[in-house]
């Protein structure tokens, strides 16, 4: 029973170790490049930050911040929404190391992403 119960916890221990390596991926600050659908090009900081054990973190550029909304990472896809002007755009992107590519898309506008993380 106690084998048991040791083999368990060593489980539940590395689980948490990998869920927690993975979401330390995009913690972080990352200097992001978007391009709309007509070629239209911003610059973006993007700081995500671990909040209590929840993903958590900004979005800011010439439009302003903006909070992210529901940020998740699983495996290496983070994805997250933000408002901008009462309007809803989705981000999914893919961690590779040090480097962010992914997509937004949204009523008003959609691109491509991209970012390296600063720290």
């Amino acid at each position: 029973m106690t084998r048991r119960l040791s083999l368990i916890l060593t489980i539940f221990v590395f689980s948490f170790t990998a869920c927690w390596a993975a979401d330390s991926a995009i913690i972080g600050k990352w200097e992001c490049t978007s391009t709309d659908d007509s070629g239209q090009t911003a610059s973006w900081t993007l700081v995500v930050k671990d909040d209590g054990g929840k993903l958590a973190g900004t979005l800011s550029g010439d439009p302003g911040e903006f909070a992210l909304v529901d940020p998740k990472m699983e495996g290496n896809s983070f994805t997250f929404k933000v408002v901008v002007n009462e309007v809803s755009y989705e981000v999914q992107a893919t961690i590779d190391g040090g480097k962010l590519d992914g997509k937004f898309k949204g009523p008003e506008a959609s691109g491509t992403l991209k970012g390296t993380k600063q720290s």
